[in-house]
């Protein structure tokens, strides 16, 4: 009886240990506002959605990968025979019992929502976070990250073999709309180019999807004309 009596304890006290850990799980939520088809790679993991949003549950708290690829007719890459394109490479920061909604929008630019998880019964909702709000709400924790540095290397390898800098800004004017840097990864696209113009032209495009922003006047030690640091001030002004 003895025995039975402690088993049963065991298996309380085990189920209750799994519960508790339960609530403290988080959920990512990812849409895309053109109704098209999307898959996610979360933590090397493949989700296929069938449709144009897909909800994960049952996340740890912590950092999480997370590349988001869109079904396009002209898409580059081929997956089971459908061309898709990457419309999101990033890392975010979960936090306990919270919802993440990741929306994609038409031009290409991200939004997210975080909600708070209620006990197993929905969401409460909180403000929503436009991305400028969104990166400063996550960099006083210092959970939001730049791309991964080996794709970064990668990505940056590849740009350099491009002969003319007129390629190479096509090049960034690309990767910049689907990732996220840091100021000093921006640093790094700038100097793969000689003319002014064109590191102007990559710090302006590259700022929205910068997750440090309050490093990004670093930025201008790799210009020579104080009139590109006055542009880019103006600039930077004008997005906030």
């Amino acid at each position: 009886m003895k025995t039975i009596f402690t088993l049963l304890s065991s298996l309380f006290i085990s189920a209750s240990v799994l519960a508790a850990d339960a609530k403290q799980k988080s959920a990512v939520t990812i849409k895309s506002v053109d109704n098209q088809n999307i898959m996610v790679v979360l933590d090397g993991k493949r989700f296929d959605a069938n449709d144009n949003s897909i909800m994960i549950s049952n996340l740890d708290a912590g950092q999480h990968s997370v590349k988001v690829y869109r079904l396009r007719n002209n898409g580059v890459f081929n997956i089971l025979g459908k061309r898709y394109e990457v419309v999101y490479n990033s890392t975010v920061g979960l936090k306990k019992r919270t919802h993440l909604l990741i929306t994609i929008e038409r031009n290409g630019f991200i939004s997210m929502q975080e909600n708070k998880l209620k006990n197993g019964r929905g969401f409460e909702y909180d403000d929503d976070y436009d991305y400028d709000d969104y990166d400063e709400y996550y960099d006083r924790d210092r959970y939001a990250t730049g791309m991964n540095k080996v794709e970064f290397d990668r990505m940056l390898q590849s740009i350099s073999r491009e002969w003319l800098e007129s390629n190479k800004i096509k090049s960034v004017t690309q990767v910049t709309k689907t990732n996220r840097f840091t100021t000093d990864q921006v640093k790094e696209l700038m100097r793969l180019f000689t003319f002014e113009n064109y590191r102007l032209e990559v710090a302006k495009l590259a700022y929205i999807n910068t997750v440090d922003k309050w490093n990004y006047s670093e930025v201008n030690t790799l210009f020579s004309f104080q009139a590109s640091k006055i542009e880019l001030d103006r600039y930077i002004r004008s997005q906030r």
